[in-house]
């Protein structure tokens, strides 16, 4: 028998072994997916979407492709409940199949029994879990479905209860496949220091719910064994979304000024440039100030 000394690194074999790569959020295996958004998956969430439930995967690719917000939403919407976002469900629950309604919102709660030798001694109600978009698989056979929940700015903690629910639902057979829809890298980047709340802090803080924040809990093993599809909304998306990288590229400026002032206003006091640094800073949010959140 072989030993691993302390300090010691375990073979490649062993971590190959040991690792759950299929876990893992990696790039999908299919195309055709719209532009403007990031993707990941787990478990080939893709494949099985695009295989096993075609009629499914057409209509999120339609919901995708029809989904764009303007620039005047993110700026007056308010918490996960946006206009946009219900535009997107509303898209999604206006499909059908065979003339038949195969999305909609979803209260799923699962009972077990507890039985000796047939004879049931306890009823067991696990706890419901609520699915904004739940898919049927098909009509004659609804079960597996497909879950979809959109994260637009909601509490971070909000992707822990989405993947426990998906986990849960996946071990039972009811979902096939769990799909996250939340604010892309790019979209962080942009409009986290752009896009200002009513008391001019961050409206689209770093503690919300987005892409940066998901990966990490959904590869740490949050949503167990159910075959995620992630999807991060990107600038692309957004129209009007113009004016925000000029905000943004006035604010880098102003940062620019603040990290290499010796060099750029030579023979000046720091108080003097930051002055400047101020004022230039105020120009730049003047050009998108906040508005009244709906």
């Amino acid at each position: 028998m072989s030993h691993i000394g302390v300090g010691e690194n375990p073979p490649e074999t062993l971590v190959e072994s040991v690792v759950d790569s299929a876990g893992e959020v990696r790039e999908l295996a299919t195309d055709g997916w719209p532009r403007g958004y990031i993707y990941g998956a787990t478990r080939y969430a893709d494949v099985i979407l695009r295989k096993a439930f075609p009629a499914r995967s057409d209509d999120l690719i339609v919901a995708l492709n029809q989904f764009a917000p303007t620039l005047d939403e993110l700026r007056s919407g308010g918490g996960g409940r946006t206009v946009f976002v219900k535009r997107f469900d509303d898209s999604l629950a206006a499909m059908k199949d065979q003339e038949q309604t195969v999305w909609g919102k979803q209260n799923i709660s699962i009972s077990k029994e507890l039985a000796l030798d047939g004879t049931t001694l306890k009823k067991v109600r696990t706890r419901g879990h609520e699915i904004d978009m739940f898919g049927k698989g098909s009509v004659d056979n609804p079960l597996p479905g497909i879950a979809v929940e959109m994260e637009w700015n909601n509490k971070d903690p909000f992707f822990d209860r989405d993947l426990l629910s998906f986990q849960a639902l996946h071990k039972e057979g009811v979902i096939a496949i769990g799909v996250i829809i939340t604010r892309g890298p790019e979209l962080q980047a942009l409009i986290g220091n752009t896009i200002q709340s009513r008391d001019r802090g961050c409206k689209y803080g770093q503690s919300s719910t987005h892409w940066d924040k998901l990966l990490p809990r959904v590869n740490l093993g949050g949503g167990g064994e159910c075959p995620l599809l992630l999807v991060g909304i990107e600038p692309e998306r957004v129209d009007g979304i113009e004016l925000a990288q000029r905000v943004k590229g006035k604010l880098m400026q102003a940062e620019q000024l603040k990290l290499d002032w010796r060099r750029l206003r030579p023979g000046k006091k720091w108080n003097d440039v930051k002055t400047e640094y101020q004022e230039m800073q105020k120009q730049a949010h003047d050009l998108m100030p906040p508005v009244k959140e709906e």
